[in-house]
Protein backbone atom coordinates (compact mmCIF):
# COMPACT_ATOMS: atom_id res chain seq x y z
CA UNK A 1 0.00 0.00 0.00
CA UNK A 2 1.85 3.67 -1.19
CA UNK A 3 1.60 6.65 0.91
CA UNK A 4 -0.59 9.49 -0.58
CA UNK A 5 2.30 12.17 -1.30
CA UNK A 6 4.94 9.95 -0.53
CA UNK A 7 8.49 10.23 -2.54
CA UNK A 8 9.93 7.12 -4.11
CA UNK A 9 13.76 7.70 -4.75
CA UNK A 10 16.46 5.34 -6.38
CA UNK A 11 19.14 7.87 -5.47
CA UNK A 12 21.18 6.24 -2.73
CA UNK A 13 22.17 9.87 -0.93
CA UNK A 14 18.38 10.08 -0.08
CA UNK A 15 18.95 6.76 2.32
CA UNK A 16 20.33 7.59 5.81
CA UNK A 17 24.34 6.72 5.05
CA UNK A 18 27.25 6.76 6.85
CA UNK A 19 30.28 9.75 6.11
CA UNK A 20 32.37 6.53 5.28
CA UNK A 21 29.43 5.26 3.05
CA UNK A 22 28.94 8.47 1.08
CA UNK A 23 32.78 9.06 1.07
CA UNK A 24 32.71 5.56 -0.57
CA UNK A 25 30.39 6.41 -3.22
CA UNK A 26 31.80 9.28 -4.17
CA UNK A 27 35.01 7.87 -5.71
CA UNK A 28 33.06 4.87 -7.01
CA UNK A 29 31.23 7.56 -9.12
CA UNK A 30 34.30 9.54 -9.90
CA UNK A 31 36.17 6.32 -11.57
CA UNK A 32 33.19 5.49 -13.51
CA UNK A 33 33.07 8.66 -14.38
CA UNK A 34 37.05 8.74 -15.19
CA UNK A 35 37.31 8.64 -19.22
CA UNK A 36 40.47 7.13 -19.42
CA UNK A 37 39.01 4.17 -17.20
CA UNK A 38 36.16 4.02 -19.48
CA UNK A 39 38.79 2.85 -22.29
CA UNK A 40 40.29 0.30 -20.45
CA UNK A 41 39.65 -3.20 -21.81
CA UNK A 42 37.75 -1.60 -24.89
CA UNK A 43 34.22 -2.13 -23.25
CA UNK A 44 31.29 -3.09 -24.44
CA UNK A 45 27.90 -1.83 -22.96
CA UNK A 46 25.55 -4.25 -22.21
CA UNK A 47 23.13 -2.26 -20.73
CA UNK A 48 22.28 -4.37 -17.54
CA UNK A 49 24.48 -6.55 -15.15
CA UNK A 50 26.27 -9.36 -17.01
CA UNK A 51 25.65 -12.60 -14.45
CA UNK A 52 27.32 -15.11 -17.17
CA UNK A 53 28.32 -14.91 -20.65
CA UNK A 54 29.79 -17.77 -23.44
CA UNK A 55 31.56 -17.39 -26.52
CA UNK A 56 30.06 -18.00 -29.95
CA UNK A 57 32.36 -18.44 -32.36
CA UNK A 58 35.63 -16.14 -32.08
CA UNK A 59 33.60 -12.58 -32.35
CA UNK A 60 30.89 -12.83 -30.60
CA UNK A 61 29.41 -13.26 -27.20
CA UNK A 62 25.94 -14.25 -25.79
CA UNK A 63 24.75 -12.70 -22.35
CA UNK A 64 23.24 -13.34 -19.31
CA UNK A 65 21.54 -10.28 -17.87
CA UNK A 66 20.05 -9.37 -14.24
CA UNK A 67 17.61 -7.20 -16.55
CA UNK A 68 15.66 -10.49 -17.71
CA UNK A 69 17.56 -10.47 -21.17
CA UNK A 70 20.08 -12.77 -22.97
CA UNK A 71 21.70 -10.51 -26.01
CA UNK A 72 24.59 -11.40 -28.43
CA UNK A 73 27.54 -9.02 -28.42
CA UNK A 74 29.41 -8.24 -31.15
CA UNK A 75 33.35 -8.58 -30.34
CA UNK A 76 34.55 -6.85 -33.26
CA UNK A 77 32.38 -4.14 -33.78
CA UNK A 78 32.22 -3.21 -29.77
CA UNK A 79 28.07 -3.48 -29.49
CA UNK A 80 25.70 -5.18 -28.86
CA UNK A 81 22.81 -6.19 -30.97
CA UNK A 82 19.42 -4.10 -30.46
CA UNK A 83 17.57 -7.52 -30.36
CA UNK A 84 17.56 -9.69 -27.68
CA UNK A 85 15.72 -12.70 -25.96
CA UNK A 86 13.11 -11.17 -23.16
CA UNK A 87 12.48 -13.30 -19.95
CA UNK A 88 10.44 -12.84 -17.14
CA UNK A 89 13.01 -13.45 -14.30
CA UNK A 90 16.68 -12.21 -14.50
CA UNK A 91 18.72 -14.16 -16.60
CA UNK A 92 21.39 -16.85 -15.00
CA UNK A 93 23.45 -18.69 -17.58
CA UNK A 94 23.88 -19.28 -20.78
CA UNK A 95 24.86 -21.77 -23.12
CA UNK A 96 25.55 -22.26 -26.94
CA UNK A 97 25.36 -25.51 -28.75
CA UNK A 98 28.13 -26.94 -30.67
CA UNK A 99 29.11 -26.39 -33.98
CA UNK A 100 27.88 -29.03 -35.90
CA UNK A 101 24.33 -27.81 -34.82
CA UNK A 102 22.96 -24.91 -36.96
CA UNK A 103 20.16 -23.20 -38.01
CA UNK A 104 20.78 -21.31 -41.60
CA UNK A 105 24.55 -21.18 -40.68
CA UNK A 106 23.76 -19.60 -37.53
CA UNK A 107 24.70 -21.17 -34.04
CA UNK A 108 21.79 -22.10 -31.61
CA UNK A 109 21.82 -20.43 -28.08
CA UNK A 110 19.88 -21.10 -24.56
CA UNK A 111 19.27 -18.92 -21.87
CA UNK A 112 18.03 -19.95 -18.38
CA UNK A 113 16.47 -17.70 -16.08
CA UNK A 114 14.54 -17.33 -12.64
CA UNK A 115 10.98 -18.22 -15.08
CA UNK A 116 11.89 -21.49 -14.48
CA UNK A 117 12.15 -21.56 -18.44
CA UNK A 118 14.99 -22.59 -20.97
CA UNK A 119 14.72 -20.58 -23.71
CA UNK A 120 16.40 -21.84 -27.23
CA UNK A 121 17.07 -19.26 -30.11
CA UNK A 122 19.56 -18.53 -33.09
CA UNK A 123 22.46 -16.49 -32.63
CA UNK A 124 22.14 -14.49 -35.15
CA UNK A 125 18.16 -13.76 -34.47
CA UNK A 126 17.55 -13.40 -31.24
CA UNK A 127 14.62 -12.35 -31.10
CA UNK A 128 12.85 -15.03 -32.85
CA UNK A 129 12.35 -17.68 -29.27
CA UNK A 130 12.65 -21.64 -31.54
CA UNK A 131 11.61 -23.39 -28.38
CA UNK A 132 11.31 -23.61 -24.70
CA UNK A 133 11.79 -26.29 -22.25
CA UNK A 134 9.43 -26.63 -19.66
CA UNK A 135 9.37 -29.01 -16.86
CA UNK A 136 11.36 -27.36 -13.62
CA UNK A 137 9.54 -26.14 -10.69
CA UNK A 138 11.83 -23.38 -9.80
CA UNK A 139 14.57 -20.76 -10.49
CA UNK A 140 16.87 -22.39 -13.40
CA UNK A 141 20.54 -21.96 -12.24
CA UNK A 142 22.91 -23.19 -15.10
CA UNK A 143 22.36 -24.34 -18.33
CA UNK A 144 25.21 -26.68 -20.30
CA UNK A 145 24.89 -27.78 -24.07
CA UNK A 146 26.67 -30.90 -25.39
CA UNK A 147 29.24 -29.75 -27.68
CA UNK A 148 28.80 -32.58 -30.09
CA UNK A 149 25.38 -33.89 -29.77
CA UNK A 150 21.68 -32.23 -29.59
CA UNK A 151 22.10 -32.59 -25.61
CA UNK A 152 21.31 -30.18 -23.32
CA UNK A 153 21.54 -30.19 -18.81
CA UNK A 154 19.66 -28.07 -16.28
CA UNK A 155 20.19 -27.57 -13.07
CA UNK A 156 17.32 -25.52 -10.62
CA UNK A 157 16.59 -24.33 -7.28
CA UNK A 158 14.20 -27.14 -7.36
CA UNK A 159 17.36 -29.56 -6.20
CA UNK A 160 17.11 -31.55 -9.77
CA UNK A 161 18.80 -32.00 -12.43
CA UNK A 162 17.25 -31.99 -16.32
CA UNK A 163 18.58 -33.57 -19.54
CA UNK A 164 16.95 -32.34 -22.94
CA UNK A 165 17.28 -33.73 -26.04
CA UNK A 166 16.59 -31.42 -28.94
CA UNK A 167 15.71 -32.52 -32.44
CA UNK A 168 18.54 -33.95 -34.38
CA UNK A 169 18.41 -31.26 -36.94
CA UNK A 170 18.16 -27.52 -35.62
CA UNK A 171 15.90 -27.38 -39.20
CA UNK A 172 13.42 -29.24 -36.72
CA UNK A 173 13.01 -26.62 -34.43
CA UNK A 174 11.14 -24.31 -36.48
CA UNK A 175 8.04 -27.49 -36.42
CA UNK A 176 5.75 -24.58 -37.71
CA UNK A 177 7.65 -23.18 -40.34
CA UNK A 178 9.95 -20.37 -40.75
CA UNK A 179 7.17 -18.04 -39.60
CA UNK A 180 5.44 -19.30 -37.10
CA UNK A 181 5.52 -17.42 -33.98
CA UNK A 182 5.06 -20.22 -31.37
CA UNK A 183 8.05 -21.90 -29.70
CA UNK A 184 7.80 -25.32 -29.80
CA UNK A 185 7.67 -26.68 -25.58
CA UNK A 186 10.06 -29.58 -24.80
CA UNK A 187 10.19 -31.45 -21.75
CA UNK A 188 13.27 -33.21 -19.81
CA UNK A 189 13.66 -36.74 -21.14
CA UNK A 190 15.90 -37.50 -17.96
CA UNK A 191 15.07 -36.13 -14.52
CA UNK A 192 17.81 -36.55 -11.22
CA UNK A 193 16.05 -35.72 -7.97
CA UNK A 194 17.01 -37.33 -4.52
CA UNK A 195 20.37 -36.53 -4.96
CA UNK A 196 21.11 -32.94 -4.44
CA UNK A 197 20.02 -32.15 -1.16
CA UNK A 198 20.02 -27.95 -2.02
CA UNK A 199 19.85 -25.91 -4.88
CA UNK A 200 22.25 -26.86 -7.98
CA UNK A 201 24.31 -23.85 -8.96
CA UNK A 202 26.63 -25.57 -11.78
CA UNK A 203 26.77 -27.78 -13.78
CA UNK A 204 30.10 -29.14 -16.07
CA UNK A 205 30.95 -31.52 -18.53
CA UNK A 206 34.36 -33.52 -18.62
CA UNK A 207 36.35 -32.44 -21.20
CA UNK A 208 35.12 -35.88 -23.24
CA UNK A 209 31.73 -35.07 -22.18
CA UNK A 210 31.00 -38.49 -21.67
CA UNK A 211 30.63 -37.17 -17.39
CA UNK A 212 28.35 -34.42 -16.23
CA UNK A 213 29.43 -33.03 -12.85
CA UNK A 214 27.01 -31.45 -10.48
CA UNK A 215 27.52 -29.14 -7.26
CA UNK A 216 24.88 -26.88 -5.44
CA UNK A 217 24.16 -25.67 -1.96
CA UNK A 218 24.65 -29.42 -0.22
CA UNK A 219 28.12 -28.74 -0.58
CA UNK A 220 29.06 -31.51 -2.86
CA UNK A 221 29.69 -32.76 -6.69
CA UNK A 222 28.43 -35.51 -8.19
CA UNK A 223 28.76 -37.76 -11.25
CA UNK A 224 26.57 -38.77 -14.02
CA UNK A 225 26.86 -40.19 -16.96
CA UNK A 226 26.20 -37.93 -20.06
CA UNK A 227 24.23 -39.34 -21.85
CA UNK A 228 22.02 -41.27 -19.52
CA UNK A 229 21.89 -39.21 -16.69
CA UNK A 230 22.65 -42.65 -14.05
CA UNK A 231 24.88 -42.28 -11.22
CA UNK A 232 28.59 -42.67 -11.93
CA UNK A 233 30.12 -44.63 -9.54
CA UNK A 234 33.61 -43.70 -7.56
CA UNK A 235 35.13 -46.73 -9.12
CA UNK A 236 34.59 -45.88 -12.86
CA UNK A 237 35.65 -42.02 -12.24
Amino acid sequence: MSIPGANISSDRRNFFMSSAQLEALEKKEALEKDPLRQRIGSPIRAGGRILRFEMSGSSKAVLALGSHQAKVADLETKECKRSYVRHSGPVTSVAVMGEPYLLSGSRIALSAAWDKTVKVWAVDNPERVLAVLVGHSDFVKCVVAHPSLPLVYTGSADKTIMLWRLPDSAGDLCSGGDTSETPAEISPFKIIKGSHTGQIYTLCLDPAAETLYSAGSDASIRAWGALTGKAVEASAL
